[in-house]
């Protein structure tokens, strides 16, 4: 590596370190907050998003200056065949799908749309898409141009969900992009003489991701935000096509599996297990990998280290396979394939359970999974269409039809005659209450049996009441897909109050 390299690399990580405070602080003013109470999160303080507009910030600043004083960098980002520019011009609408989502959460269908139309112009302007694949064992296999379009937009588009779904723990999205980064950025460099264009894209943004972490690793006092996973993996996803591609348009198909072995196998396990079990594929659980590792009594830091270590592990892997010969790789991936599967049959994954509970048990499953979320979908529509607080009683009874409680309560805060109060709800002057109770209840259930449960119905800058559920079936808690159903109709119940109290002010 030049002087250069290394200067703008210690400078991204210093910009970074500097601008995370600011953006920090600009979250938590405008309530751009990660609440706890969600089913998923596992910290126990709100947390401010929008971390990945530091990391972003930095880097196309040092890529500015990059650009200005080293010429190559300034050929591929603004000269004649600006590739890197048209990639960088892509993350920053990425990025922009990503706040809206932090924002207002946007249907996952939209916001994959989005990206697919992002992804599929830079594919063809940038022209990441490739003539052959080299596959182990079968040599190097021709692919159609429209196929190698899908491919190549189907795997950056992968890769940023991918790891916006890895993002649940202080510093996880963060260290596992980099680790895949420096393979990337170590085989870029040995594969040519002088430095490649994927070795300074990907240096420089490993720079940024040091100076995040800083502050995103334990205990996090930012986080990344959807803005920050999906625009760290789309880059991640096209600079692995960059460090992948030869001359002459060939793939290595094995390196970018490797390289992000672990968010691609999470992301894929996501998808399978979801659709198993008739629920949405965009529908989130408690089943990743780390979730999992601390399934199995690993604390949090301990967790992230774990996944950090399999990541560089990984990384590793995929530089010796990038270099070595055929029959090494081979042996490489036998060695790799089988530690891999050890390790998910240890974390719980490939059990039978599906089928071992028989076909028609699996049938029901499905079918009360398909009930709630009917429910539940009904019930966001109504509270969608409604502009006051009258007949939210109505909403919890349909909820009710598919997530089974008995009984409800609403109670909304007001302060000095406002919906909504900031900090704590006791400070609330004045509470309006709703209640519904399920009419068929003659004595069936018990209340000795009873478990009750609260949410909070939250707005971006104002805390709007809680939410009360009381199950008396026997159950002892909530399961986490049911859990994750009623944060939606509190999300519903939070855009509804922020629509009614912003009529009652004006």
């Amino acid at each position: 590596m030049t002087p250069s390299i290394y200067s703008l690399f210690v400078l991204g990580a210093f910009l970074t370190c500097v601008f995370t405070p600011i953006i920090r602080h600009f979250a938590l003013r405008q309530g751009f907050v990660d609440c706890p109470q969600r089913a998923r999160k596992v910290h126990q303080h709100a947390i401010p998003r929008l971390g990945g507009a530091a990391v972003l910030g930095s880097y196309l600043l040092i890529l500015l200056i990059g650009g200005l004083t080293v010429p190559s960098l300034g050929a591929i980002l603004w000269g004649k065949d600006p590739f890197a520019g048209i990639i960088i011009l892509g993350s920053l609408v990425i990025f922009g799908i990503g706040v809206l989502d932090d924002l207002s959460r946007l249907s996952p269908r939209v916001k994959l749309l989005g990206e697919f139309v992002t992804v599929g112009v830079v594919v063809w302007l940038a022209d990441l898409s490739f003539s052959s694949v080299e596959i182990v064992g079968l040599g190097s296999v021709a692919l159609p141009a429209w196929l190698s379009f899908g491919l190549a937009c189907l795997w950056i588009v992968g890769m940023a969900n991918a790891v916006n779904l890895i993002d649940g723990l202080d510093g996880l999205a963060s260290g596992i992009v980099l680790s895949g980064l420096l393979a990337i950025s170590v085989i870029g460099y040995l594969a040519v003489v002088d430095v490649p264009d994927v070795t300074w894209l990907s240096t420089l943004l490993i720079g940024c991701l040091l100076g995040f972490l800083v502050y995103n690793s334990r205990p996090a006092s930012i986080f990344l935000g959807d803005c920050g996973s999906l625009t760290l993996g789309y880059l991640a996803g096209c600079l692995c096509l960059m460090g992948s591609l030869s001359g002459e348009g060939t793939i290595n198909g094995v390196f970018p599996f490797l390289a992000f072995a672990l968010p691609v196998t999470d992301c894929m396990f996501a998808i399978i297990r979801r659709m198993l079990r008739g629920r949405s594929p965009f529908s989130p659980d408690m089943e990743h990998f780390h979730h999992r590792l601390m399934a199995k009594g690993l604390s949090h830091g301990k967790a992230v280290l774990a996944m950090w270590a399999a990541a560089f592990i990984c990384s590793g892997v995929a530089v010796a396979a990038g270099l070595g010969n055929a029959d090494q790789l081979t042996a490489l991936l036998v060695f790799f394939g089988l530690g891999g599967f050890i390790l998910l049959r240890y974390l719980g994954y490939f059990r039978f359970e599906f089928f071992g509970q028989g076909f028609s048990s699996l049938m029901e499953d499905r079918k009360s999974t398909r009930t709630a979320e009917q429910a539940v979908k009904d019930a966001e529509e109504m509270l969608g269409q409604m502009n006051s607080l009258e007949g939210v009683a109505e909403v919890l009874g349909k909820a009710a039809e598919g997530m089974q409680f008995q009984e409800a309560s609403l109670a909304f805060f007001e302060e000095n005659g406002t919906l909504g109060i900031k900090g704590e709800s006791n400070n609330s002057t004045s509470r309006k209450r709703y209640s519904w109770k399920d009419p068929e209840q003659r004595g069936f259930y018990s209340r000795d049996k009873e478990f009750v449960v609260e949410f909070g119905i939250n707005g971006r800058n104002f805390t709007y009441g809680k939410a009360s559920y009381r199950f008396m079936d026997g159950r002892s808690n909530l399961g986490v897909e049911e859990e994750i159903l009623l944060e939606r109709i509190h999300d519903a119940l939070a855009s509804l109050v922020t629509r009614v109290r912003k009529r009652t002010s004006e």
